[in-house]
């Protein structure tokens, strides 16, 4: 079962009175929806670490792992004052985003469960893609209040480890870092097979980046990200904004659902050039025929609700996805798909496609409910019903239902964040 944020933040708060000699808690901001935002510090090392939970409010993995790896830190002072090391927690930097999750944690998790409450901020509405740009070509300084807060506290700890815990949906492990010490990518790629939880050997939200070994990825620049084909609205991550103080940022991306397909490079058949042009054309299909049903809702539209600007900003994710496919289709010398390669392609569609009609779904729910029922929306949630029940039953026919436990997930996100620290402190870090 994954906690729920008021669960979260009761058992820091706990941890925190049971151990006052090591452990404090603070605010640190507010939410845009006025919620105080906590941080809880473990040790009195003169260095830092900084571990972020929830950037992603449908990535609610982090959540347990902060608690585990809290309580670890807290119980063993060699993870302390026996590396001179303070680890610093944000239970969840997006509560109010969070909480409109709160309807699949509980499970049992299944796509279409996890699609029917599913919610996920527009770019420019999340923390960890809010932090100024200042570079005249992709310029940004839209911080959210939760990105002020989580700046200041970098400002403040200057951290040599920072870790933003993430989730993917379907299949493997995938890592991500701003900069890779030797020997780090190895690291990695041992937790997870101590784990039992294969790589994910086909990049997704990652394709094309550089790698510093097999599903380890390295952050490119926000400039870079900004200027990609039809790149979605948003500025810096956490890890662009931590690098002035030469902070190692780690993300950790744990699947929700298993599948062998993630780690088999084995022939699929194919090309991989066919395939990613094959994946670029449904988005776009998918795309199309969303964008012409929110366009016939829209100047309908009453109810200030949240899944407004997200909706528009999945679709524009989608386009984003296939001009990216679509680029690196003509760049990559021709060659056969690896069976994970394809099954990545393939699950970007399902995920695209069932994230912005189940919000579209949330979304015309709350109209209805308000009373907002013209002839034209009741056409249009009858339609958009019959598209999300086939995208969900082709997703549950070509996808794993499987769910890994959550406690191995969190095992995952633990364990490397220890691989990384030990290569950090092996270095000397500042």
């Amino acid at each position: 079962m994954i906690p729920t944020v008021d669960q979260v933040l009761s058992e820091v708060e706990k941890l925190a009175a049971d151990l006052p000699e090591i452990c404090r808690t603070r605010r640190i901001g507010t939410s845009r929806l006025g919620e105080p935002l906590r941080l809880l510090s473990v040790g009195h090392g003169a260095r830092n670490a900084l571990v972020v939970g929830c950037p992603h409010p449908n990535e609610p993995i982090g959540l347990r792992t902060v608690l585990d790896l809290a309580a670890r830190v807290a119980a063993n002072p060699e993870l302390r004052e026996g590396i001179d090391l303070s680890w610093h927690f944000v239970p969840c930097i997006d509560p109010d985003g969070t909480r409109l999750n709160e309807g699949w944690f509980d499970g049992p998790l299944t796509i279409r469960g996890y699609h029917e409450n599913f919610y996920r901020p527009a770019r420019e509405d999340q923390p960890e893609w809010t932090f100024p740009v200042l570079d005249e070509r992709a310029f940004f300084d839209r911080m959210l209040p939760e990105t002020q807060a989580l700046a200041r506290v970098i400002d403040e700890l200057r951290p040599s480890f920072q870790y933003s815990l993430h989730n993917a949906d379907f299949g493997g492990v995938h890592f991500i870092l701003n900069g890779c010490l030797p020997g780090m990518a190895d690291d990695l790629g041992r937790v997870a097979a101590e784990q039992e939880v294969p790589l994910s050997l086909g990049p997704m939200d990652t394709l094309g980046w550089e790698t510093a070994g097999p599903a380890v990825y390295l952050m490119p620049s926000a400039q870079s990200l900004l200027q990609a084909p039809e790149s979605v609205r948003h500025g810096a991550s956490s890890a662009h904004y931590a690098q002035r103080y030469g902070t190692t940022t780690l993300i950790t991306e744990v699947p929700f659902w298993r599948d062998a397909r993630a780690d088999d490079v084995s022939d699929a058949g194919g090309s991989y050039g066919d395939t990613l042009r094959h994946a670029a054309a449904e988005l776009r299909d998918d795309v199309d025929v969303l964008s012409e049903m929110y366009q016939r809702m829209r100047p309908r539209l009453v109810v200030p609700s949240p899944m407004r600007k997200s909706i528009v900003d999945q679709l524009a994710t989608a386009s984003a996805s296939a001009a990216v496919n679509e680029m690196m289709a003509e760049r990559t010398p021709e060659r056969q798909a690896t069976v994970a390669e394809a099954f990545a392609a393939a699950t970007v569609v399902h995920m695209l496609r069932l994230r912005a009609s189940g919000m579209m779904r949330r979304h015309l729910a709350v109209e209805h409910a308000a009373g907002n029922q013209p002839p034209s929306f009741r056409a249009v949630k009858r339609r958009l019903d019959e598209l999300f029940d086939g995208w969900c039953a082709a997703a549950e026919s070509d996808l794993s239902q499987d769910p890994y436990p959550v406690r191995r997930l969190v095992s995952v996100q633990t364990e490397a964040a220890l691989a990384v620290v030990s290569r950090l402190v092996g270095q000397r870090c500042a």
